[in-house]
């Protein structure tokens, strides 16, 4: 090899200035452009890959061939398009345009050029424009009409040509197109396409498509169908891998390049050749001839002989088809090769691996998003950030490390010879690896994979990737996973709800847009259970299935149920890619076991997760979140509507939204207090609602309920916001009431929804029962739609306004008040509770009327007078006013008895008021004639309630009746009472016997009232109060009286002369006759009337005086006679 001596000062010049790279590199090639530069192919250069390519197409030129169609795939950067220009040349026959090696390709046989680089748009606009034919309608062209522009053109090229050459380039964009929008059909006339070059015959027509990848691969996110006549179509071209070889690589470097070599260092020159071989020897050029390459590589300075494919496994590995080697090459990026060139050539000398870790960390990082690689980035970044440099050979060679292992490529290990050996410097670099390895910085994963900067990694993401796509894409439609997947808020107008105070919203249903007809055939009515609002959106796979289910709609719109709306998404095959990939990622997550050794991967595959749910979210455009302004506008169809509506997502939807929620539920009420106007309120919401009913019941008539006015808990927020405001409790001339709200004053717009209910009451006829729950289910719908929370709350409001005219029933039961502990039943269990309606037509409100008067009760509204005008205070009455015993005794007339068990047994008002209680009287119902004589009823009704509502007094009076005769006292009322308490106190105060004492006690009380105390000695006696009493608990009371009394009395006579109150105002008086039987009594003359006894005693001692000692017996017999018959009765 021929080298020359170089000067001293040449290491002190910038690299670049041996440089002389050729401006052919300097830019990326463009068809349509340079086709025009005659000089445009001039410099290229004929590699092996590029011969052969032109080989076999040119072949095809040739009258008879049957292969005409051609694929040329291979990555950005390959060259394919510049291969693309010296074809077009060679075709044309332009040898003028080309370098000499390329000249023997031109034949007899040339083919006028036709090209176009592909665009996002129908492949027949491409092709069209490739033609030269401009094409101005909206509408594609379609098939039939491509192909014969195509035998157009092919006839015309025959006048100067053999035939056509249609080159097309960058043919993926055309591919991508069809794959989302097949209704142009493009994969059908790709086919005929191919069918039509391969039968051109004499009239040669030959295509050759440029794509950076297969066909197959365009159609990844297409059914399994749409894949298989992908292949096909695929088969229909002849496939050209345009794929470089290293060492080809090698050669188009160095030609680009154009290393002065007469001045290069001869040092540089000779450490390159060094390396070279030792790379080669590595194996890190894989099997090619070793010369060849060893001549290369001080003509691809600075590049060093270890960075080559290095540089190019990252171009293809990150470039993202946007960069190739070229490009590096005469890009200006940071720390790219440009910037290294820049410096003097003593001081950087090569451009190495650690050189490329810098500048895919400064420039590529965005494109490391998946896999291993992005795995590994993370831990590279820690070991960086956290290992302390302390020589710039170990910053090499860990750079090193981390560019190989990012690579994760089995041809490029990171073994120790292969760092040494692209970091350099031998000995300080075998150094720096042994310090870092001691350190714990670098580990050895045996002689084949080399160093690595983490312990060890046991998943290759990449290929459990690709396997989980392989294993997820069969599992079904890809559009049902994404609608599946997509979890979408409820859209909430607050517009309307700051206005109403009622939280409205709307559900998103997100289903696929084949299932449209079947979605429609069972879109629900409005119930109001559930939401307020249906908004349905279809999502179609591709624009052919967009314009399909958009057509249906049209027709389907008008079917809808009110409230419900259904838009039509964008084509979603990008989601359903995206979310194929994500599907994947969750698959790695889930059936790969490894991953619970390996935290980096197991971290990734979390990321990945995240960024694969982003990227759906991403392509999903909005559609996901409709709440969300995203600038793009929906076409809404709904029944209401003559032609559809046409919103922008996020406020315009929203607003609209919330107007047709104003129409749909014009009557419901307007309440801005969101502890009760909820569907969900809170325990201290129900618990304040629940007071508040409480008070409306006891406290009326008094300002506030009865709440202070200064305090401010949540029952007076309630009171405030709704009875108050909305005028429901007034101040009138008779003081403060409920009230049904007039029109005007209505402020909580509750009116509507009492007039509901009276109108589902009356529906279903006078006196019918109908279930709470059914006023509540009539209340949710349109156009109330109440929320459960105040639905119980507008009921009360209800009873407590028309109070005169409805009846509660609980099990059946006639309610009279509703109490709070009531009303908190009916909130828990309302299937319990009925509403009656009671309406009076003229007879029987003549017949209710004569009642109030003869009863002397006064109705709440004088204006007019209802049913429950009466039922309550008859309620009340047997219910309150009389006790227990009243409601048990049969010490009653027939009658009286009758009327009360038609009280206590009552479950209908208008039953019993015109039934039952005529019957009770003795007289006939209450008919559409009236009653002959309602006077007597009411006279009947009169004396049977005056005598249950004295049954209980009665009783009283008999007790005291039967305490006066017990003790034997000719006495009654107050003085016979004060005679035994005299008496009681006496001997209470001398006897210890428990009962006795206890019985001596309830007697001398002085405290109680004369009712009271005959209450205390009953309750004593029968040990129950009398007011629970039964006829049975009298007979006893008089039993235990008799053995109380006669123990008392017995003992007050064995007390005689030992008290002082007793000593000569008693006696005690025996008689025994000559059997043996005694009689005898204690007789007190306390407290009778002196003169009646002196005049007694005068007349007794007159007869004694006549008659001697038989006036005597005659006085003894008589006594006798007298106590015998005392002691009978």
């Amino acid at each position: 090899m021929h080298t020359t001596r170089q000067p001293a000062k040449l290491e002190e010049s910038p690299i670049s200035s041996l440089l002389q790279i050729h401006p052919r590199f300097m830019r990326s090639v463009h068809l349509e452009r340079d086709i025009e530069d005659p000089r445009s192919s001039q410099a290229y250069i004929l590699t092996p890959v590029a011969r052969q390519a032109l080989e076999r197409i040119t072949a095809s030129f040739r009258q008879n061939s049957t292969q005409r169609a051609w694929r040329i795939a291979g990555d950005y950067g390959s060259g394919k398009t510049d291969f693309a220009l010296a074809l077009a040349r060679v075709a044309k026959g332009a040898k003028t345009e080309l370098p000499r090696d390329l000249g023997k390709f031109i034949g007899r046989v040339t083919l006028l050029p036709a090209m176009a680089t592909g665009d996002s748009e129908p492949l027949g606009r491409t092709i069209l424009r490739a033609l030269n034919i401009s094409w101005d309608s909206k509408r594609g062209p379609s098939t039939e009409e491509v192909l014969s522009a195509v035998r157009v053109a092919v006839t015309k090229a025959r006048r100067k040509h053999n035939g056509l050459l249609l080159i097309l380039d960058e043919l993926g964009k055309n591919l991508e197109y069809a794959a989302r929008n097949p209704e142009f059909d493009d994969i059908f006339l790709l086919q005929r396409l191919a069918e039509e070059a391969s039968r051109s015959g004499e009239k040669t027509f030959v295509v050759a498509a440029m794509l950076h990848q297969g066909v197959a691969a365009y159609a990844s996110g297409l059914d399994s169908a749409s894949k298989r006549e992908w292949d096909k179509v695929a088969g229909r071209f002849e496939e050209i891998v345009y794929s470089q070889p290293t060492e080809q690589v090698a050669t188009l470097v160095a030609a680009t390049l154009n290393v002065q070599m007469d001045r290069l260092p001869l040092s540089v020159q000779n450490e390159s050749h060094a390396a070279m071989r030792a790379a080669l020897a590595a194996g890190l050029y894989g099997s090619v001839a070793a010369e060849s390459l060893i001549d290369l590589s001080a003509k691809i300075f600075p590049l060093h002989p270890t960075v080559l494919p290095v540089l190019i496994r990252t171009m293809r590995k990150f470039g993202q088809n946007e960069r190739s080697l070229f490009s590096f090459i005469s890009s200006g990026e940071p720390m790219g090769l440009q910037s290294h060139v820049s410096q003097r050539i003593g001081e950087v000398g090569h451009y190495r691996i650690s050189n490329v870790f810098d500048y895919v960390r400064s420039n590529l990082l965005p494109t490391i998003v998946a896999g291993n690689a992005y795995t590994h980035w993370g831990v590279i970044e820690a070991v960086l950030a956290s290992t302390q440099i302390e020589t710039p050979e170990e910053d090499a060679v860990l750079k090193t490390i981390a560019m190989l292992s990012l690579l994760d490529a089995p041809d490029l290990p990171s073994t120790e010879e292969a760092v040494v050996l692209a970091v350099g410097k031998g000995r300080a670099t075998t150094k720096a690896i042994e310090k870092l390895r001691a350190r714990g910085v670098i580990y050895e994963r045996g002689t084949i994979r080399g160093l690595c900067l983490w312990p060890h990694t046991s998943v290759n993401l990449d290929e459990t990737f690709s396997q989980a796509l392989e294993v997820t894409s069969n599992r079904g439609d890809g559009i049902r996973e994404l609608c599946d997947h997509i979890q979408s808020e409820p859209l909430v107008p607050r517009a309307y709800y700051t206005d109403t105070g009622t939280l409205r919203y709307a559900n998103v249903h997100i289903f696929p847009a084949t299932e449209l007809e079947t979605i429609l055939a069972n879109v629900p009515t409005l119930d109001g259970k559930g939401a307020d609002l249906n908004v349905y959106v279809a999502l179609p796979f591709d624009t052919s299935q967009h314009n399909k289910i958009q057509k249906l709609l049209a027709v389907k719109a008008q079917e809808l149920p009110d409230g419900a709306y259904v838009t039509l998404g964008l084509p979603q095959n990008a989601a359903v890619k995206a979310m194929r990939d994500l599907m994947a990622w969750k698959w790695v997550h889930e059936n790969v076991p490894q991953l619970s050794g390996d935290r980096f991967a197991r971290e990734e595959v979390t990321r990945q997760i995240k960024m694969a749910e982003k990227n759906v979210r991403d392509k999903l455009g909005g559609i996901d979140n409709l709440a969300v302004s995203t600038g793009k506008r929906q076409t809404f169809h709904h029944r209401e509507s003559t032609s559809p509506v046409v919103l922008a997502t996020g406020r315009e939807l929203l607003t609209f939204l919330g107007d047709e929620c104003r129409r749909i539920y014009p009557c419901s009420p307007r309440i801005l207090n969101e502890l009760i106007n909820r569907r969900y309120p809170s325990g201290a919401a129900v618990g304040a609602r629940t007071k508040l009913v409480d008070a409306m019941v006891a406290f009326s008539d008094k300002p506030n309920l009865g709440f202070d006015i200064n305090k401010r808990p949540p029952e007076m927020a309630l009171y405030l916001s709704i009875l108050k405001y909305g005028k429901i409790h007034v101040e009138t001339k008779a003081g403060w009431a409920f009230r049904v709200p007039k029109p005007k004053d209505d402020h909580c717009r509750v009116l509507p929804a009492l007039e509901h209910i009276t109108d589902v009451l009356q529906l279903k006829g006078i006196d019918a029962l109908v279930p709470v729950l059914e006023v509540f289910d009539a209340l949710s719908l349109p156009p109330f739609g109440i929320r459960e929370g105040l639905q119980p709350f507008i009921v009360a409001i209800y009873l407590a306004t028309y109070h005169q005219r409805v009846a509660l029933y609980e099990d059946g039961t006639y309610l009279h008040e509703v109490s709070g502990e009531a009303f908190l039943r009916l909130m828990k269990e309302p299937q319990h509770f009925h509403l009656q309606y009671c309406e009076l037509d003229t007879v029987r409100a003549e017949v209710l009327n004569n009642l109030l008067t003869q009863l002397k009760i006064n109705p709440r509204d004088a204006s007019k007078t209802d049913l429950l005008d009466l039922i309550r205070p008859l309620a009340i009455f047997i219910s309150r006013e009389v006790p227990d015993y009243a409601r048990k005794t049969h010490i009653l007339s027939a009658a009286a008895s009758t009327v009360r068990t038609a009280l206590l047994d009552a479950r209908e008002p208008i039953k019993l008021i015109f039934t039952t209680l005529p019957e009770a009287c003795g007289l006939s119902p209450v008919g559409k004639g009236g009653l002959k004589n309602p006077e007597l009823f009411a006279a009947g009704l009169k004396t049977a309630l005056h005598e249950i509502r004295t049954a209980y007094p009665n009783l009283i009076q008999r007790l005291s009746d039967s305490i006066t005769a017990a003790f034997k006292i000719d006495l009654t009322g107050q003085q016979a009472r004060e005679n035994i308490m005299d008496r009681a106190a006496q001997l209470g105060a001398a006897v210890t016997e428990p009962a006795l004492k206890a019985f001596a006690l309830r007697l001398s009380d002085k405290i109680l009232d004369h009712r009271g105390w005959i209450e205390s000695i009953a309750n004593l006696l029968a040990r129950k109060s009398p007011e629970r009493w039964t006829d049975k608990d009298e007979s006893e009371f008089n039993h235990q009286l008799e053995l109380a009394a006669g123990k008392f009395l017995r003992t007050e006579m064995a007390l005689i002369g030992t008290t002082k109150k007793l000593n000569g105002h008693a006696c005690r008086i025996a008689l025994t006759k000559s059997d043996g039987t005694e009689m005898g009594d204690l007789i007190n003359w306390d407290g009778m009337d002196d003169a009646r006894i002196a005049t007694a005693e005068i007349a007794i001692k007159d007869i004694l005086a006549q008659h001697g000692r038989y006036g005597m017996a005659a006085a003894m017999k008589a006594i006798w006679a007298r106590l015998e018959s005392e002691n009978k009765t």
